[in-house]
């Protein structure tokens, strides 16, 4: 260490450290290598031609990143079968539920404020959820750890609707209660993990009551922009889908196979493509492209948005009221070996024909993000080959 630096005093090497974590996090944003390896790109290439996709085919955008190295970055097939639409980095799809940390994530901002605590009893903020054991109340963590007992949304029978073109997330609020003779509490809260997409629509609604705006507003304005994710957006109503006024940031399609037929068929997407009718968020419904999920990869590698704490709650794995790990933090799956020593975390997702994932590997440091508008792609099978590519090619360098 230069000897000025040893004298410097306690003040001035907290001044450093900060200048110099400020020159990591800017390295990770904005000077980043863009230059893949030509011959992983072209191994690449002959893996996803391998799995079925090709340039008439609904494809795949896929990123993979180290901090200051973009390693990959490439789009194959296409967005829009009509429109022959290619697939690029900038094209934007429908995340499903890879929008969960970011649902996640703005509840969190609210805990760290003090505007709701995780602790908190889920009904003093949505009072029509039925009080199904007065013992032992749902919790927000529960619902952000899928440890709640709710039944799934998705299987309510005849909701009523007050728009007359699409099902919102305050449709549903009352049917809990209205349907609980046929839909009950699946077990007690706390007491075992269970993915239910009933946690998120709730944790939106929460969102909204206690920040007074929107979900989609209050991510635009406290992740979004501040991340710098200039193209990503909640469809939660047909007037909140923006105008595309760049090809390059054109949306995709969702397509789902069609066996019978032996085609392609559109399962889900935006105005003036399509005109969808659930539009309840918070469970999914963000859309987003790779450009903009490297930024999102940067700000959760730089811990932006939360204190520490509560990333690191966010990051590490549930436990029910017995002590098993659940596999899944606030919003977060966290993957781990059998003696619960953990390597990765992130998320998929699934909806209308869209097939995605974020994953970290912390053992490489490397992160993958997978967006897919074909609906047969295993993104599980996939990421395992690309990262055997990856380490592969890099040996070689």
């Amino acid at each position: 260490m230069h000897p000025r630096l040893i004298s410097a005093g306690p003040m001035s090497l907290k001044r450093l450290f900060w200048l110099l974590l400020g020159l990591v996090v800017t390295v990770d944003l904005s000077a980043e290598d863009t230059a893949p390896s030509k011959a992983l790109v072209a191994a690449v290439d002959r893996l996803v031609a391998k799995i079925g996709i090709d340039a008439t085919s609904p494809g795949v955008a896929i990123l993979i990143r180290v901090p200051g190295r973009l390693l990959f970055q490439k789009g194959y097939g296409l967005a829009n079968l009509a429109q022959k639409t290619r697939i690029t980095p900038g094209t934007v799809f429908e995340l499903a539920s890879c929008s969960k940390p970011f649902t996640a994530t703005a509840v969190l901002l609210l805990h760290d404020r003090g505007l709701l605590s995780i602790e908190d009893d889920v009904r003093d903020y949505i009072p029509e959820l039925p009080e199904y054991d007065s013992e032992t109340p749902i919790l927000i963590r529960d619902l952000l750890q899928h440890t709640s007992g709710l039944p799934e949304y998705f299987d309510f029978e005849d909701v009523p609707r007050r728009n007359k073109t699409c099902w919102v997330n305050e449709d549903y609020l009352s049917q809990f209660a209205a349907q609980q003779a046929d839909f009950p509490l699946q077990f007690r809260p706390g007491s075992k993990y269970d993915y239910c997409n009933s946690n998120f629509l709730l944790l939106a609604s929460l969102v909204q009551r206690v920040a007074k705006k929107s979900l989609g507003r209050f991510l635009h304005d406290e992740i979004f922009v501040p991340a710098g994710m200039e193209h990503t957006f909640v469809y939660d109503s047909p007037q909140e889908a923006p105008q595309i006024t760049d090809p390059r940031y054109s949306r995709a399609i969702g397509y789902e196979w069609n066996e019978k037929r032996e085609n392609w068929k559109p399962g889900w997407g935006t105005p003036p493509d399509r005109q969808e009718k659930v539009l309840v968020v918070g469970d999914g419904s963000v859309w987003s492209n790779l450009e903009d999920m490297a930024k999102w990869d940067s700000a959760v590698r730089t811990r932006k948005f939360l204190k520490p704490e509560t990333w690191k709650l966010a990051l590490t794995s549930a436990k029910t009221r017995k002590g098993k790990n659940t596999g899944y933090g606030l919003g977060w799956f966290i993957y781990a070996e059998d003696d619960d020593q953990v390597y990765g975390v992130g998320h998929d997702g699934t909806w209308g024909g869209f097939e995605n994932s974020y994953y970290r590997h912390l053992r490489t440091n490397r992160s993958t993000v997978i967006l897919s508008n074909h609906d047969t792609m295993d993104t599980d099978e996939l990421w395992t080959a690309l990262d055997e590519l990856v380490e592969k090619h890099l040996t070689r360098e």
